[in-house]
């Protein structure tokens, strides 16, 4: 009974593609054009935006550090910390931030941390 269901929804998928395909390429036939690449424009642009971040170097200390905290070993905050730091020019695009301006953000981090563990 439920192969006979699945043949089913298989042939209803197959039909329904037939439909689509047969009605895509009449209207480009009789002078209907759809423009594909405006449609999908958004979802692109997305796309491009969130693999800038997944495949970048800093995502690789954030992955790094985070298996270290699931291993439950010393310094995988901080790994997730500087690679979080190094991610904020790609997620925010700031046009004027300058990686100089890194190295100071991470030894006041580190000194405030320094400080609310002396408290």
């Amino acid at each position: 009974m439920k192969q006979n269901n699945t043949e089913d929804r298989t042939k209803l998928v197959l039909a329904v593609i037939l439909i689509a395909v047969g009605l895509i390429w009449l209207l480009h036939l009789i002078g209907i054009h759809f423009h594909m690449q405006d449609l999908f424009y958004p979802f692109v642009k997305v796309i491009r935006f969130v693999s800038r971040i997944l495949f970048s170097w800093p995502m690789i200390l954030v992955i790094a550090g985070f298996v270290m905290v699931a291993g439950q070993r010393g310094g995988g905050w901080i790994l997730v910390a500087l690679g979080g730091l190094f991610l904020i020019p790609r997620i925010f695009n700031f046009s004027d931030f300058s990686f100089s301006l890194i190295f100071p953000l991470i030894l006041i981090l580190v000194g405030v941390a320094m400080v609310i563990r002396r408290l």
